[in-house]
């Protein structure tokens, strides 16, 4: 027989005596000594055994619960480390190549909704043609106060370049700039745009026309946004090839 004497990993001791077992089942122990108790042998939490491969699934079509599902973690977990990663994130214009006087931007907006139908949410996008970055962005209703906010968001480099967008109303307050053009769908001078709007609802779910995976909290569904396009402007980014 071989006799195995363990000690409290807090205060030393070696007064430690089994004290049942976790939901997970491994051992717990309490000690005399300080009245602490203490797993033997924990497991390898699969938050940390899989943090890249979550990191990543944020940015793909897998809602948070999905998340859940696969890695088969908590939802407290997922929340958590989700919120962690988004606070990290640096600034985003830091994911913007510098503009170029020939450089073209192109507007539009897409609907989406958080919790139900009843609390419509757009978000406003600026992309630059020729990086395919995504320069500025905003979610909020479809006035011409949204769009104001989103021209505030426009890098002043990119704001002087030429631009288009569809005919929606609020859009004619660019025509003041003296070079945007209203064009509609036919004319392939919003291509790119529409060609993001595509690629955002086939990547993320929340943004899909029918889904169940719609965002339940406004916070999530800024924060899921903000994360996509962030990378997103990173794989576009041109000084990284």
């Amino acid at each position: 027989m071989v006799t195995k004497i363990y000690t409290c990993r807090h205060c030393g001791s070696d007064d430690v005596v089994k004290n049942g077992k976790t939901r997970h089942g491994n051992q717990r122990c309490l000690c005399h000594t300080c009245g602490k108790t203490l797993v033997l042998h924990p497991k390898e939490s699969n938050v940390a055994r899989y943090k890249e491969q979550i990191i990543r699934s944020f940015r793909e079509r897998l809602s948070l619960r999905g998340i859940c599902r696969v890695f088969k973690i908590s939802e407290c977990s997922v929340f958590e480390k989700f919120n962690e990663h988004s606070r990290h994130l640096p600034n985003f214009k830091q994911s913007l190549d510098a503009a170029r006087p020939d450089d073209v931007i192109e507007l539009d907006e897409i609907w989406s909704f958080c919790t139900d139908k009843e609390h419509k949410q757009w978000i406003w996008t600026a992309i630059c043609r020729r990086t395919r970055q995504i320069v500025a962005y905003v979610i909020g209703d479809r006035s011409k106060e949204t769009l104001q906010r989103l021209l505030r968001k426009i890098p002043d480099e990119y704001l002087r370049c030429a631009s288009f967008s569809d005919y929606w109303s609020a859009y004619e307050m660019l025509l003041c700039k003296g070079n945007h053009e209203l064009v509609g769908k036919e004319t392939g001078e919003t291509a790119h745009m529409e060609r993001w709007n595509a690629t955002l609802r086939c990547r993320i779910s929340r943004f899909v026309r029918k889904s169940l995976s719609f965002s339940r909290k406004l916070k999530y569904h800024h924060l899921f946004t903000k994360t996509f396009i962030w990378f997103y402007n990173l794989d576009h980014a041109i000084n990284t090839f």
